[in-house]
């Protein structure tokens, strides 16, 4: 009697794991029926681009100073 309420909790076990697998299985392909992960490949949009723009012209600047200033910090050591 004892090794039978055993084995009922292991099968209920496996049977709830089981039920939890498929739900969430189903639900996946639901998603993906329904298709909500679809990503946009129509590029960004402008005021991603102004961004990236500003940000290209702002570390390109900092860059550059950087450069000068090096390069000004060495030539200063030769006079």
């Amino acid at each position: 009697m004892f090794q039978l309420t055993i084995r009922r909790r292991g099968a209920q076990a496996v049977v709830a794991q089981c039920v939890t697998a498929l739900s969430v299985m189903a639900l996946s392909v639901l998603a993906w029926l329904r298709a909500e992960q679809v990503t946009d490949d129509r590029g960004s949009d402008s005021s991603e681009k102004a961004f990236m723009v500003i940000l290209a012209i702002a570390l390109g600047g900092a860059v550059s100073v950087a450069a000068i200033a090096f390069v000004a910090s060495k030539t200063s050591l030769f006079q």
